[in-house]
């Protein structure tokens, strides 16, 4: 029975393979014979996206990460791909993004300006903060696209992302705040919110490297990273002493036309 089910798995696999090469054949009759409608694949695409807003290295102010919760991010995409060569492609579409997370830290000497009674406090805090990032983006990538074999092809390039919305707000609980600077008069007792979300800029833009797997006939798995390289809040902004950026990984199903 064992070698029943084993040699069920050589012949499945078996097809998938075929059926991979199929579409992998297409495309190069198409090349040769210089059919620039057999040069292109498209797909259609949903996933969700795991990850963080966060600053690259954890600065001497945040002590300790005392909870991180990636919240329900999903992505919807629709892909493009130009085969130059039998091997090499170059790919592009339009995704609606969506990146979020919820964390609880407890800081030292943090940078913050916080809403509290009615006033504007800004200072540094020393106690617990409570972050919540979402915001939705329209992501433009530009990756090139590399067969490695009939069923894996490996991606890497860059993107630009438009925010559609967004929201970046949390609280400063149980501890105190030095007003201006970390000899200033102390305040106890604090329990304050802030919100940074007019501060965030419109554009982000960043690398992206990743694999497309297709399993059988139509059937896509990918994966893809993403890491911004423009900082989340703008120029200007000097409510936080350091800059935060998008790093997110994309799990995404989808079907190939």
């Amino acid at each position: 029975m064992k070698k029943i089910y084993i040699i069920f798995a050589i012949i499945v696999s078996s097809l998938a393979i075929q059926d991979s090469f199929a579409a992998k054949v297409r495309v190069r009759e198409g090349l040769r014979e210089n059919k620039t409608e057999d040069r292109f694949v498209f797909a259609a695409k949903a996933g969700f996206n795991l990850g963080g807003t966060a600053p690259m290295g954890l600065p001497a102010e945040i002590r300790a990460i005392n909870s991180f919760k990636p919240t329900f991010s999903f992505s919807i995409a629709g892909t493009a791909q130009y085969n130059i060569t039998k091997k090499w492609g170059l790919q592009s579409g339009v995704k609606f993004d969506i990146k979020g997370m919820e964390t609880d830290a407890n800081v030292k000497n943090y940078q913050l300006v916080v809403s509290m009674d009615g006033s504007t406090i800004k200072g540094v805090f020393t106690g617990d903060v409570t972050t919540k990032v979402h915001n939705s983006y329209i992501t433009i990538p530009v990756l090139a696209v590399y067969d490695i074999s009939p069923r894996w092809d490996v991606k890497f390039g860059g993107y630009v992302s438009f925010m559609v919305n967004g929201e970046f707000s949390g609280t400063a609980t149980n501890g105190y705040m030095r007003d201006g600077s970390p000899i200033g008069d102390r305040v106890d007792g604090v329990d304050a919110t802030y919100d940074f979300t007019d501060d965030m800029r419109k554009v982000d833009a960043g690398v992206q490297v990743g694999v497309d797997f297709i399993p059988y006939k139509h059937l896509l798995i990918s994966g893809d990273l993403t890491w911004g390289c423009v900082p989340l809040f703008k120029k200007d902004f000097t409510a936080m002493s350091f800059n935060m950026f998008n790093v997110y990984f994309n799990i995404g199903f989808g079907y190939v036309f």
